[in-house]
């Protein structure tokens, strides 16, 4: 028996096994073998971008409601207001159902041990904003509600956590294990279909994590200066999110700077820098992005959809009939990008071509 044919075959199939998935797949818009997308992004070894063959439509049954996620594991925005983690030390000597989440009549303590309260300026804000579209909006800061994620909720937002936040820091001082459980789940909901709303801090949460930083469309914070005025400027007025809204409007917020710069997003809105009376950046720091410095984009990613904004510092931006500059165009902007990663709007349309 010649045995020449295997010198030959054994080194190429060594190669294809040791190959990243990357480097095996085809570059196209058309879907492989059961559906699986060709278009894998090399960094993240996933499918994302503008393309829709992307998303995993697996024709899952959703309900009409939303889970509003806000716990911070590090420095908290004031806008959260007072904290509803139960592992929290500020909240612990108030029995609190787990996971806790708070699913309606969110501010009356008759119904919750720890309801929202008057501090709780954003959590709020979207609960009217989506409520009144007929949304169901469930709120809660317990990492064990988000590692019992499932696909019945349309869309998940992330509203301004930080840090660690889907660490499961309570089990692993009792010497628990799957300590990420939350990052398993918050992943799985995406490949099944589901929608993400990043806002704000979103940027400033799971550093560490490859995968999450996709999620943020190849984008992460960081830095900025102080929260000050500027003009937002739609680049993109073909979007759900966009559609109605002047080409340009007032704003003030912190303009975050990042690293790396989103790539492989449609973007849909910027900053113009030159209405930034201190500048994007600061001496020895980050200069800022110039021309284009994008604070909302869209993508799909690994089977969902994401829908990211830098903008929501300001408690104020979210107060119902609010006086602050730019409140009505912003809160338009947002509600109008959740229901589109709902899919309850058209999701991340592309811009006109010139």
């Amino acid at each position: 028996m010649n045995n020449n044919w295997l010198k030959t075959v054994a080194p190429l199939a060594a190669l294809a096994i040791l190959a990243p998935a990357s480097a095996l797949a085809i570059t196209g818009s058309t879907k492989g073998h059961q559906g699986r997308p060709d278009r894998i992004d090399p960094v993240y070894g996933v499918c994302r971008g503008v393309d829709p063959d992307c998303y995993s439509d697996w024709g899952t049954e959703r309900d009409n409601k939303v889970l509003v996620y806000s716990r911070t594991a590090g420095p908290r925005h004031a806008n959260l207001g007072r904290v509803l983690d139960p592992d929290n030390a500020s909240v612990q000597g108030v029995a609190l159902p787990r996971p806790y989440v708070i699913t309606r009549d969110h501010s009356n303590p008759a119904a919750w041990p720890r309801p929202l309260d008057s501090s709780n300026v954003a959590q709020a804000g979207l609960v009217r904003m989506l409520e009144a579209d007929g949304i169901e909006v469930h709120v809660t800061e317990d990492v064990q509600a988000v590692e019992r994620l499932n696909s019945r909720y349309k869309a998940v937002i992330f509203m301004s956590p930080t840090r660690d936040t889907l660490w499961n820091h309570a089990r692993g001082a009792t010497g628990g294990t799957r300590l990420d459980w939350a990052r398993e789940s918050l992943r799985k909901y995406i490949q099944g279909g589901g929608g993400f709303v990043g806002v704000h801090n979103a940027f400033g949460t799971e550093y560490g994590w490859q995968w999450y930083e996709g999620l943020l469309g190849n984008a992460n914070y960081y830095n900025h200066g102080r929260s000050q005025p500027g003009d937002v400027v739609v680049v993109n007025d073909r979007d759900a999110s966009t559609k109605g809204l002047p080409r340009r409007w007032g704003f003030s917020d912190e303009w975050y700077n990042l690293v790396p710069f989103p790539t492989d997003v449609n973007f849909l809105a910027t900053v113009d820098e030159r209405t930034l009376a201190d500048g994007a950046g600061g001496e020895g720091s980050h200069p800022g992005h110039g021309d284009f410095h994008p604070v909302t984009w869209c993508q799909y990613y690994d089977g969902g959809r994401s829908w990211v904004t830098t903008l929501g510092h300001e408690g104020a931006a979210f107060q119902e009939n609010s006086t602050f500059p730019g409140a009505a165009q912003f809160q338009a902007h947002l509600e109008h990008g959740i229901k589109s990663a709902m899919g309850l709007e058209p999701f991340c349309t592309p811009a006109k071509r010139k």
